[in-house]
């Protein structure tokens, strides 16, 4: 009689299956954290960019000078690569070129901010409402990318309030078991 101390063939390829299926999950799992890091990241760097431009123009109105927007008007810049790119994707108006400047680094700087623009890529501002843009644009779940500041906080408050009701519904169901 054969004594069979060791595994069994189906026994090893179940067990580097197994593996396999918790590794995926892993490299998954981590790969989601990464994104939503980036979009968090994003979020930060642009509503940091909407502080500073309110505090530049509030200081000025109560110094009582006139309101300098610090920036290029995006309708000026219409030539610049990065520029033309973010334009061709409409995600603003012909209308509303004359209300976004642009804020390379050096404006940045002049806001007081320690942050850049990312790479290939510039913050937008409009100053009337202090809508913040970047051109490059941030992805979002299921592949959908965001470039407004209002948009990623529109977002994230869907999944808030999806959240609560999910929550409230499971509240109620166990109040209805009861």
């Amino acid at each position: 009689m054969k004594s069979n101390n060791g595994m069994g063939v189906i026994q090893l390829i179940i067990s580097i299956v197994m593996i396999a299926i918790i590794v995926a999950l892993g490299v998954y799992y981590v790969r989601m954290k990464y994104d939503q890091a980036k979009v968090q990241t994003a979020k930060t760097d642009m509503l940091l960019v909407e502080w500073k431009a309110k505090d530049a123009i509030e200081k000025q109105t109560v110094k009582g000078e006139e309101k300098t927007y610090i920036g290029t008007k995006v309708s000026e810049m219409k030539e610049d690569t990065l520029i033309k790119e973010f334009l061709s994707k409409n995600i603003i108006s012909e209308e509303e070129y004359e209300n976004y400047y642009v804020l390379t680094d050096e404006d940045l700087e002049k806001l007081g901010l320690e942050l850049s623009n990312y790479e290939n890529s510039f913050f937008l501002i409009n100053y009337d409402n202090y809508e913040i843009i970047t051109t490059k644009g941030c992805e979002y779940e299921k592949e959908e990318t965001l470039y407004k500041l209002s948009d990623i906080l529109e977002k994230e408050g869907e999944k808030e309030t999806n959240k609560e009701e999910t929550q409230q519904e499971e509240n109620k169901q166990e109040t209805e078991n009861e």
